[in-house]
């Protein structure tokens, strides 16, 4: 599905900040902070980048769904079938044994999927954007 770069920043930024908010107490404070919001830019950007590698590519993977004035809806299946083909490129062979493991890891990824693209600004109608007059 295409995203605009905003969509995708607050996406990737949405599932950074849940997996730092996920990190044991101990781990947050050797880094630097209790919270997303205390850590500085340079502090962010190894977990920015980790979102990034499984969120992008499984974005782009989503179905096309037009909507305006919302946020896309997809099934858990869609979810899941964007996130497989992701986290099969980037693993070696024989991981999708179809095992447990297997399962959950897809589960956890298509979880994150969800709340990158819950997170969502609202879709805007590019067709009916109104530009001011003073432009």
């Amino acid at each position: 599905m295409k995203f605009t770069e905003r969509e995708m920043t607050v996406a990737v930024e949405a599932v950074a900040a849940r997996s730092f908010a996920s990190l044991p107490r101990l781990i947050r404070s050797r880094a630097g902070a209790a919270s997303w919001d205390d850590l500085s830019r340079g502090a962010r950007y190894p977990h920015l980048a980790a979102a990034g590698e499984l969120v992008l590519p499984a974005l782009a993977d989503l179905p096309e769904r037009p909507t305006v004035g919302a946020t896309p809806a997809f099934t858990d299946e869609e979810y899941e079938a964007a996130v497989t083909g992701v986290l099969r490129s980037r693993s070696p062979e024989g991981t999708d044994d179809g095992s447990r493991r297997w399962r959950k890891t897809v589960a956890g990824a298509a979880a994150l999927l969800r709340i990158a693209v819950e997170a969502m600004p609202v879709r805007q109608d590019p067709d009916a954007l109104i530009v001011p007059d003073h432009l």
